[in-house]
């Protein structure tokens, strides 16, 4: 019985096609607390997949990860980096200057050169996460959210003018009271909490201390101090629910290791729902990042796959082996490397090589 489980735990085919049903391997660590405002920022570009009257698709997120306050800027599906550039300084860097560091994903237009010469210039330092994991990203995830939500209730069933209420939608947000720092982006930044509609009729609750004497200055560092205190709480209570049931990542250069295949290209015509649950097994090239048990890591994957080599460890899985069923033969096909030569289609029609199932005869 023993070595019947064995045999079923190191079945090649079963660990490619079987989900997972632990919890994601690595512990989490969020980055840590900016010093001040505008210090450190995270950006992210927002698909509404509607193309306002204006010409506008996306939303391009910038949120200062000490304050949360976010500026919220429409662009069109086909800006390159150089307008992006531009909407980054005259939304952001004109009004607050330049950051230390900015978060972002590995989108092209954050991946290119061309941006990372211009943070270069200014001094600032990029943060990429590894790709598809929304989670290291987290302002500007939970951002995103955020902006959905309020959409919702202010535009039209036709969609198109989504991008009119973007101002309206960012003055809410900035306003109001962040669950993470206790207080509103606005008092953060601006040091006061703006006038808005209506509050004419509710008794005058705003600090009477003037601005430049000293107990302005006591009651702003109070408020900073409240900001910090509750920022590190809330990460404190959510390593703690996090890593409840998670595992250290023990991979190392050398192992052989599954990938989802979320990860990974998807060929035309193949439904996701019915392939493989990962790819591989492939070997470990590198370890990425300063945490002992490597939160992300960089896989010899097969030349062919259009995909970033890097990957963080929750989209992997061990490969589990033995030696002790020398007589098994492997039932996964081989794994091609985008070098050699076909000799037949078995299929028809257009087709992408986005992963190793390769519907070819290949010359011997």
């Amino acid at each position: 019985m023993k070595d019947t489980k064995l045999y079923v735990e190191t079945c090649q085919v079963c660990q490619r096609d079987k989900p997972r049903t632990q919890a994601p391997l690595g512990l989490l660590k969020p980055l840590p607390i900016p010093e001040r405002p505008g210090e450190s920022l995270s950006m992210d570009f927002m698909d509404t997949l509607v193309t306002g009257k204006s010409g506008m698709r996306y939303v391009f997120v910038i949120v200062d990860r000490f304050s949360k306050y976010a500026r919220l800027v429409a662009m069109p599906e086909t800006a390159k980096t150089e307008y992006i550039i531009r909407l980054f300084k005259e939304n952001w860097v004109g009004d607050f200057g330049l950051p230390k560091s900015i978060v972002s994903d590995r989108d092209i237009r954050f991946t290119i050169e061309l941006w990372k010469a211009a943070a270069a210039e200014q001094g600032t330092q990029l943060q990429m996460t590894s790709g598809n994991h929304p989670e290291a990203n987290g302002q500007a995830e939970q951002l995103n959210h955020a902006v959905q939500h309020l959409l919702r209730h202010y535009i039209k069933p036709n969609q198109v003018e989504w991008d009119e209420k973007l101002a309206l939608i960012a003055s809410l947000y900035n306003n109001a009271v962040h669950s993470v720092t206790g207080v509103s982006p606005n008092s953060l930044v601006l040091t006061f909490k703006p006038r808005l509609p209506l509050e004419f009729l509710l008794p005058e609750n705003q600090s009477t201390a003037v601005p430049g004497t000293l107990e302005f200055a006591y009651r702003y560092e109070s408020l900073m101090q409240q900001a910090v205190d509750s920022m590190h709480k809330s990460q404190a209570t959510m390593i703690e629910s996090e890593n409840k049931h998670r595992h250290p990542s023990t991979f190392q250069v050398g192992d052989r290791v599954w990938v989802k295949a979320s990860e990974l290209g998807q060929e035309h015509g193949i439904s996701r729902k019915l392939m493989p649950q990962y790819f591989g097994p492939w070997e470990v090239l590198d370890i990425v990042g300063d945490d002992p048990d490597g939160p992300s890591y960089v896989i010899q994957i097969p030349g062919h796959l259009r995909a970033y080599p890097l990957f963080h460890t929750s989209k992997l899985a061990p490969l589990e082996e033995t030696d002790q069923f020398p007589s098994r033969r492997s039932m996964l096909p081989p794994t091609m490397d985008g070098e050699v030569d076909i000799d037949d289609l078995l299929t028809t029609g257009r087709c992408r090589f986005q992963d190793q199932q390769a519907g070819a005869v290949l010359q011997s």
